[in-house]
């Protein structure tokens, strides 16, 4: 976990919603799936419709309990089957909304880390040296993802007044490229933020300001024994 932002006190966890919306922002808590098997199998499933193994079910659940008691204005999360279970188990009503849905990999579907690097060796080449402008054949640019996720959380933000957290579960690529943007730092700096399984990232959310983010990469929950914070 790591507190982004130095004008709020910190350390902050992601629960830590009131002082945002004190400032006049929409708090939004921006989740990432529980894990499956093609993530223990490193396989490429951006639009592959993978759902959680046993141990996403049990991070789902040990989140469900952290978030329990915590007030929320929605829950939303991508109509994909890990994403769309992650967040069943955290209540509903759910809103499902397909502009939160993984970056399309195109050709790279399916196939293991192994394998992708030896067909499109071009592909991995682009994306080390400019991402922004890198496209998987068949597939979707970083860029465009990018754009994606940041007009949903916008759209989704502008719905609800700053109060209570709105919950949105998502995906890995999507989530990273979106912070980098709320950052406002390149999309070469996708290999610095890790996004663990069910991990909890705190943004916020205004008018004058759009995305800021206060919290990235919180897993308070999986830890064992929980963090006293996890049954909050």
């Amino acid at each position: 976990m790591q507190t982004l932002r130095a004008d709020l006190p910190t350390p902050l966890n992601a629960l830590d919603w009131g002082p945002v919306a004190a400032l006049g922002q929409v708090p939004l808590l921006l989740v990432r799936h529980g894990q499956t098997l093609a993530n223990v199998e490193r396989r490429f499933v951006g639009r592959t419709d993978v759902p959680l193994d046993e141990e996403g079910r049990r991070q789902a659940a040990r989140l469900a309990a952290r978030l329990r008691g915590v007030p929320r204005a929605a829950l939303y999360a991508s109509p994909l089957a890990r994403a769309r279970q992650t967040a069943e188990a955290l209540g509903d009503p759910l809103t499902l909304d397909d502009q939160l849905m993984e970056l399309h990999q195109g050709e790279l579907e399916g196939l293991d880390g192994p394998t992708a690097f030896a067909r499109f060796p071009e592909v991995f080449a682009a994306w080390m040296s400019d991402p922004a402008s890198a496209v998987i054949p068949g597939g979707e640019a970083l860029s465009a993802c990018q754009s994606r996720g940041v007009a949903a959380l916008t759209r989704i933000a502008q719905a609800h007044p700053p109060g209570p957290p709105v919950i949105v579960v998502s995906h890995q690529l999507l989530i990273v490229t979106t912070l980098l943007a709320a950052l406002g730092q390149p999309l070469t700096g996708l290999r610095k933020l890790t996004q663990s399984n069910t991990a909890v990232n705190l943004l916020g959310w205004s008018e004058a300001e759009g995305l800021r983010v206060w919290v990235q990469n919180d897993r308070a929950h999986l830890e064992d024994p929980p963090a006293p914070d996890a049954a909050r």
